[in-house]
């Protein structure tokens, strides 16, 4: 199943009028990505890695990584449905625990020595210096992933950082053109973003007279969004292409890295293949507490799994995602890490319901290595009724944490997201088939997201959001601090907004009479230059007195514009008239 954009509105992009002395930039984004994209335009377009970590960074100690003091063990086969699987405390154990179909099985580790961890990796000797700083070394299978010093690595790619992106001549559904530098591109990887908010990649089965050959379809972890027009491009997977430190790439039975120190990888090195940690699909029943999983494929495969349960769980440097239960229902995870996963930290992308998601600290989802896709820290797409409480999410590549209907995300940390990505949220919900959300955010701190962009809010609520609550939450020093995107009967109550780039609030309706009964009551506002308030509606500016009740609010502001109302700049006392609201609200200087 395609994960869907949380605002696709390509046709209805919102553009205010421009107004001199403040920007007027549309409220939606999702526009086709262009090859000059920039962060303060909308979308990150330099391949990055490695983001500069939030302030208060929750990440100072490292993960739990495999011994090398003994030698690996082997994983039980052939587990009994009902049976606990105890693990030996501070040992490794190498390979893919094998429970997918069975029922009631608990994982743990017995002892008190350390948590037993699981990887389907290993460390890598041998190694020679191939030429400059690249040293390479012999390996028995093809791996997914290498890892130094604990950090995963970016596998080679043209063009390098410095340049960034390049720009497709002409594409068609199964090639693009441009000149490469070198013609040695069978089997390598062709990764392009076709929107701001997606990436995606495609299989190179050839290359000649400056026209790369595709095979048809990409990788899982994306979306499967067409190949067309002019993208942005960049290519990965060989050889010729290592040139950069904190780069890797496998060919002919070995793997070459050139280390961000320059120095042999030797004794700090750890290759993995496309495998998983523990494969429990189609599981039922299945509890995992008190282990380490490194360097798998997902950290814990459970698609189609019915309550599956983790419990003070590590999980890093995962290929894939951290945990991933996309069509199962009941998840529950509490407590734990998951930090480094290549895509997701957690993800039910359709199907799902009645997740608890509750104490994890999660960090660095969907920003390792280069540029990909990414849908959100917390992923829970499609189910009714999660619960996300009290976790710490920094830096996200795309969204923070995403839930659907009859759900309540409180208590949570969002410090740093759509780092890679943009058109995005800290927090996001939508409702795309217009029906009622009965959904709670409240109580969260959300904070550096998006910072530079114009398409990133601490809060998203999309697609025909209705019947929310946003209440009591710390939105502090994001692009936005909220978009309302042709929402209604939203309460806004009891929250504070401080240090935005553009506006603490956002309001966008493509057709007139989609936004109303929403409430903007109890709040704290405070601006130096950003706009309070920023209102839109495509059916002019007629409809956007009916947008919200606001009163009871307490305004600090000693921006030049207090409201862009559909492209006219408005000091509050202008606000007040031309909106007929906040009779009863304060305003002040900071």
């Amino acid at each position: 199943m395609k994960h869907v954009n949380p605002s696709r509105r390509l046709s209805v992009l919102l553009a205010l009028a421009a107004v001199t002395g403040f920007t007027a930039c549309g409220g939606g984004g999702g526009a086709a990505s262009s090859p000059d994209m920039t962060a303060g335009s909308g979308g990150n377009s330099t391949p990055a890695s490695n983001s500069t970590p939030p302030a208060n960074d929750a990440f100072a100690a490292p993960p739990v990584q495999p011994s090398l003091a003994q030698p690996a063990l082997s994983l039980p086969t052939a587990v009994a449905n009902g049976s606990t699987v105890a693990l030996e405390c501070g040992r490794t154990y190498r390979g893919t625990l094998d429970l997918r179909g069975k029922t009631g099985v608990t994982v743990t580790t017995a002892g008190t020595c350390g948590k037993a961890v699981i990887s389907p990796g290993q460390a890598i000797e041998g190694w020679t210096r191939h030429q400059g700083n690249i040293y390479s070394a012999p390996l028995e299978f093809v791996p997914a992933q290498l890892i130094v010093d604990g950090q995963p690595q970016a596998l080679a790619h043209w063009p390098n950082r410095a340049q960034g992106w390049a720009t497709a001549d002409a594409t068609s559904a199964t090639s693009l053109r441009h000149a490469l530098p070198s013609a040695d591109l069978a089997g390598a990887t062709l990764v392009f973003r076709p929107y701001d908010w997606a990436i995606e990649s495609r299989s190179i089965t050839g290359y000649a007279n400056g026209t790369l050959s595709l095979a048809a379809g990409g990788n899982p972890n994306h979306d499967g969004y067409p190949l067309e027009g002019r993208p942005p491009f960049y290519v990965e997977g060989k050889l010729w292409m290592l040139d950069e430190p904190g780069e890797w790439v496998a060919a002919g039975g070995r793997v070459y890295v050139w280390t961000a120190d320059g120095q042999s990888p030797q004794g700090r090195a750890w290759a993995s293949p496309a495998s998983h940690g523990i494969n429990a699909a189609n599981s039922h029943g299945v509890r995992i507490e008190g282990i380490a999983i490194y360097g798998a494929a997902d950290g814990v495969h459970g698609a189609d799994a019915d309550g599956l349960q983790l419990r003070d769980v590590d999980i890093a440097n995962s290929s894939g995602n951290g945990i991933m239960n996309s069509g199962g229902s009941g998840l529950q995870v509490d407590g734990g890490t998951v930090r480094n996963s290549r895509h997701d930290a957690i993800a039910v992308k359709w199907g799902g319901g009645k997740e608890r998601i509750s104490n994890v600290r999660i960090d660095s989802s969907g920003t390792i290595g280069m540029p990909v896709n990414a849908h959100a820290a917390i992923n829970l797409t499609g189910g009714n009724g999660a619960v996300v409480s009290n976790n710490t999410v920094t830096r996200s590549g795309y969204i923070g944490i995403r839930t659907f209907r009859d759900s309540v995300v409180s208590g949570n940390l969002v410090d740093g997201a759509c780092l890679t990505l943009t058109d995005c949220g800290g927090i996001f919900n939508s409702a795309r088939d217009g029906l009622p959300l009965n959904a709670r955010i409240e109580g969260n701190t959300i904070r550096n997201v998006g910072v530079g962009q114009r398409l990133a809010w601490a809060i998203y609520l999309g697609d025909g959001a209705n019947g929310l609550t946003v209440a009591d939450n710390t939105i502090a020093g994001n692009g936005n601090g909220m978009q309302i995107y042709d929402g209604h009967h939203i309460a806004v109550t009891n929250n504070r907004f401080s240090a935005s780039t553009q506006a603490h609030i956002q309001l966008v309706e493509t057709v007139g009479g989609r936004i109303h009964d929403n409430r903007v009551t109890g709040n704290t506002f405070t601006a130096s230059t950003e706009e309070t308030y920023r209102f839109s509606s495509d059916g002019g500016s007629a409809y956007l007195p009916g947008f919200v009740v606001a009163g009871n609010n307490r305004y600090l502001s000693k921006a030049p514009v207090f409201a862009n109302y559909n492209g006219d700049p408005l000091s509050y006392p202008q606000w007040q008239q031309r909106s007929g609201q906040d009779a009863s609200s304060t305003f002040g200087t900071p």
